[in-house]
């Protein structure tokens, strides 16, 4: 209550001073109790109305003031830019990470066609193995191949350049071609495939090669993410408006916080560090565009991790082509071609018993040739599981692992085995065959327990000479 001394002359002038009200009460009832010469209380009535209205109007002038409003243009100018700040790093992040993998899906095919081509040109091959070489040479220039159209894929699609060529589409029979490329990768991972397609299917309009790119990316997919035993089935079927195909899997699932991120690009569910599951994170976008420009729509479900998967397509039947773009031919890719120098005499590692383990079965079959060719005895496992199951009944000279590993990563492996070292006694030298070729990867898989690190694509003689360097003095105590 705002008080004044009795017989100080109050005029009525004096009640526009802004007055405190109680906690709670309108402006229009604040009220104070100001005395005048008689002793009455002033402003009560027409006049403390008065002053009420008169306060609310000066409360009002304040919340419009230009520096009131100043202040809120600031901070939500400031909240702007601090979200547009963790974008952009956020998308920096993606940048570096995406240039990361890119290179380790290169390393990867680049180390075994390069590996068994200096091999073949050395001649240190026997005659029994020149068709697994040159057969291994032609898959994994195959998966590059892959890898550049991928890219050139979302470069046309990103700039607006790709174009369908459209004719009448049979979906059931695009599937069944599909299913047919995709069953070799099923067999090797032991994945089982089903296909169901209804008949009288009705036919779309669209680019037929497109559309088995689709299909064989959700196929691959699938199988990428279902355990061995697994199950991926594929259904076609049709109605009067659009036909719909589904790839239902029995794999890992997709979590509730990354299933909206599915299909952008350069996105993947694992961490970047590890290597159990490979790939750029352009398969699903790719399907994604490919499908909106026939005018259709995909959807992914799952019930969370460890519930599978299911990927539905829906496209529009060739009686409804109000949606579908233009018809234009594709230009072909362009290929180019290299040239290596004659390979060096690999060190000799005559008597050293190896441990080579590596996921990728055409690198782990690359080192065990390689490593054979130079006197050395090799076990090949792909899992850390193996390895350590192989530890516990041999004492290998050294271990050469990759980073990708069936059942974990590299880093997990070699630490498993320096902690049991500790314990135990004994020292494992360890080489690093990895398409992680980073300074940081470096960094960090040296100080997970490596003593080298060999970037793929490996030169046979770098790698036999990395392990004739860490087992030296093994050998030198031996003589």
């Amino acid at each position: 209550m705002l008080g004044i001394p009795v017989g100080e002359g109050v005029t009525k002038s004096e009640t526009r001073l802004p007055l405190r009200r109680q906690a709670g009460a309108p402006v229009g009832e604040t009220t104070a109790a100001v005395r005048n010469r008689e002793g009455t209380v002033a402003g009560s009535g027409e006049g403390a109305a008065r002053a009420g209205s008169e306060l609310e109007e000066l409360t009002q002038t304040c919340r419009n003031c230009p520096i009131r409003k100043a202040q809120k243009s600031l901070v939500g100018a400031m909240a702007r830019a601090q979200t547009m700040a963790e974008d952009a790093e956020q998308a920096s992040h993606l940048k570096d990470e995406f240039l990361a993998t890119l290179s380790h899906e290169f390393r990867t095919p680049l180390n075994a066609v390069l590996g068994w081509a200096r091999m073949l040109g050395s001649q240190q091959l026997p005659p029994d193995r020149t068709g697994h070489a040159v057969a291994a040479i032609e898959r994994n220039a195959v998966i590059l191949a892959q890898i550049i159209d991928d890219l050139l894929d979302v470069s046309r699609i990103v700039m607006g350049t790709l174009r369908l060529a459209q004719q009448p589409v049979d979906l059931v029979a695009v599937t069944e071609k599909a299913l047919d490329a995709i069953r070799p990768l099923a067999a090797t991972r032991n994945v089982q495939l089903a296909f169901t397609g209804s008949p009288g299917n009705r036919t779309v309009s669209g680019d037929a090669g497109r559309l088995q790119q689709v299909i064989s990316n959700l196929l691959a997919n699938a199988i990428k993410f279902t355990p061995e035993g697994g199950r991926v089935g594929v259904f076609v079927e049709s109605s009067k408006y659009y036909v719909e195909v589904r790839v239902v899997d029995t794999g890992q699932g997709i979590s509730p916080d990354f299933l909206p991120h599915v299909f952008e690009r350069f996105r993947q569910a694992d961490d970047a560090t590890t290597e159990r599951h490979t790939g750029l994170g352009l398969g699903l976008a790719i399907v994604r565009q490919l499908v909106e420009l026939h005018g259709g729509t995909v959807h992914a479900a799952s019930d969370g991790v460890g519930q599978g998967a299911t990927f539905t397509v829906r496209l529009p039947t060739a009686a409804d082509e109000a949606h579908l773009g233009p018809t234009a031919a594709l230009g072909d890719p362009r290929t180019a071609a290299s040239t290596a120098a004659p390979m060096a005499p690999l060190p000799r590692l005559d008597g050293l018993c190896v441990l080579a383990v590596d996921g990728d079965a055409e690198g782990r079959t690359l080192t065990s040739a390689v490593l054979t060719e130079a006197g050395a005895g090799v076990t090949a496992v792909a899992s850390a599981r193996e390895a350590l199951q192989t530890l516990a009944v041999q004492r290998p000279d050294v271990l050469v692992s990759g980073i990708d590993l069936s059942d974990g990563d590299g880093y997990g492996l070699i630490r498993q085995i320096r902690d049991h070292e500790v314990q135990h006694g004994g020292f494992l030298p360890a080489v690093a065959l990895t398409g992680y070729a980073r300074a940081d990867d470096r960094a960090r898989i040296l100080l997970a327990g490596f003593q080298v690190h060999v970037p793929k694509p490996a030169d046979p003689a770098e790698l036999t000479a990395a392990i004739a360097a860490v087992t030296l003095h093994r050998r030198a105590n031996e003589h």
